[in-house]
């Protein structure tokens, strides 16, 4: 017995010398506190946000990106998959304007990637376009001409690093975008795009091929006429304000463009400076109009458009009111149950009460499908002029005029590249930045509901996460220093 209690006592006293290491260890206990209370914050986070983003990740995010464009990333990383392609976008011409051309590119080759799935030249996209078309509450992809300026802003990158191939596919698809939507195709008339094209060509020798883009542009528009054989420089200038997307139609089904009336700069005139062989430089080179970004938007093939509707250009014509309003009653007497076997007594009844009423009665069926959500920082035209240039030690300045009389605007920097063959020189009269709200016709409501959708919500985590490893530029990305 006297044996047992001293073997008990020698076993508590080893305990009592090892017990710090487990239980009463304060790292360990510090550990396990840090968890509960990491426990909690999570559960709280869920209950306030659900599946996120959380006030942490989104300040984590944005703290990588540049300083100026960082309210654009935190919209890009809080509103999701659905309207990615627009945010980047909006993200891409920023960092253009400002000089940070990895976050420009990275930005438009995420857009574009998006576009490519469901508007490229191919049976697979094709197919997508008539599930996309088909589906609710879709991901933004944009209209022709705003798939077309991301091509087209792409092709402006790609001009600025020498990359004539890619740049000239970039503007080739910028045509080919202008053409088609989710259920129509229509004839080229973008005359930028094809003006561009040609320059690319230009400025890798092939002339037969230039020659051919050259007239495609002039066809399209007679003023822009082929850059002389020597010409190593082109001038390309964007004025005025985006087109501005509406709802229309007695139930707001159609989508509608208006032109924006705060623009008022019709004209843009480059001053160019440098040094050839220790003689100064000077010149002056007035732009032509090349293509209007309010009348790609508002025509399809050339042809004036009084909207669009279900996905489909509504042409204009003396029946333009009585062809929108048919339709959209007979959608009404669809989603009402009134149509298909029931189509005589529809028929029958409407016949037998006025328009005003029937309207009045059908109102409640018809809903209000025209998206509005619009890439707002576009410019309203584009402006070119190529010319010979001595390539060194450029520096170059735009002003802009309104009826010949001066107006004045923020300064925007001039952005002007001699990679190779060719000089490119860019600016626009209004600026690109300022993205701290949400696109128009982004609706707040769409948002919170697709936070509350399993679904919408785990894609949009995935979203996220990809966002977090995907490479894109960091905060050590400076911008490169542009000529004002």
């Amino acid at each position: 017995m006297r044996n047992f209690m001293l073997g008990a006592a020698a076993a508590a006293l080893m305990l009592s010398s090892v017990a710090p290491a487990y239980a009463g260890d304060p790292a360990e206990k510090a550990a396990k506190e840090a968890a509960k209370a990491e426990q909690k914050r999570m559960k709280e986070l869920r209950r306030q946000y659900g599946d996120g983003p959380y006030p942490d990740e989104i300040a984590a995010y944005v703290a990588q990106r540049p300083e100026p464009l960082r309210p654009a990333y935190q919209l890009l990383y809080t509103e999701g998959e659905n309207v990615s392609v627009l945010n980047f976008e909006r993200i891409g011409l920023a960092a253009l304007q400002l000089g940070y051309y990895k976050d420009a590119e990275f930005a438009l080759d995420q857009a574009l990637s998006r576009i490519e799935a469901i508007y490229a030249k191919d049976a697979q996209a094709e197919k997508a376009r008539a599930l996309f078309h088909k589906e609710s509450n879709k991901d933004y992809k944009g209209e022709p001409y705003e798939r077309a300026m991301a091509y087209y802003y792409r092709g402006l990158l790609y001009l600025r690093a020498g990359d004539y191939e890619n740049a000239r596919a970039s503007f080739d698809t910028a045509e080919f975008q202008d053409t088609v939507s989710e259920d129509e195709t229509y004839q080229s008339d973008f005359a930028l795009m094809n003006y561009m094209s040609g320059w690319a060509s230009h400025c890798l020798g092939q002339d037969s091929r230039a020659k051919d883009a050259f007239a495609a542009a002039a066809k399209a528009n007679p003023k822009l006429a082929a850059p002389d054989a020597g010409a190593n420089t082109l001038f390309v200038a964007e004025l005025g304000l985006a087109p501005i997307k509406a709802k229309g139609g007695a139930q707001n089904q159609m989508l509608v463009f208006q032109a924006p009336t705060a623009a008022t700069e019709n004209e843009v005139v480059f001053s160019v400076a440098g040094q050839v062989r220790s003689k100064a430089y000077s010149g002056e080179f007035h732009p032509l109009l090349a293509s209007s970004v309010y009348e790609q938007a508002t025509t399809r093939g050339g042809r004036p458009i009084q909207g669009i509707l279900n996905g489909k250009a509504q042409f204009k014509s003396a029946t333009d009111t009585v062809g929108a309003v048919s339709t959209a009653v007979g959608a009404a007497l669809l989603e009402s149950g009134l149509g298909s076997n029931n189509s005589g007594m529809a028929n029958a009844g409407l016949a037998g009460m006025g328009f005003g009423l029937a309207m009045k009665l059908l109102s409640h069926a018809a809903k209000a499908d025209a998206d509005i959500r619009a890439w707002d920082n576009l410019p309203g035209a584009v402006y070119l002029a190529a010319a010979r240039v001595p390539a060194s030690s450029i520096k170059a300045a735009a002003a802009y005029r309104h009826d010949a009389a001066a107006l004045e605007l923020t300064g925007n920097p001039v952005m002007v590249a001699s990679p190779d063959k060719c000089t490119i020189v860019w600016t626009r009269s209004r600026s690109a930045l300022g993205i701290t709200n949400p696109a128009p016709g982004i609706d707040a409501g769409v948002l919170r509901a697709r936070a509350g959708n399993r679904i919408a919500a785990a894609k949009d985590k995935l979203f996220r996460t990809a966002l977090v490893s995907d490479g894109a530029p960091s905060i050590a990305a400076t911008p490169t220093a542009l000529a004002r």
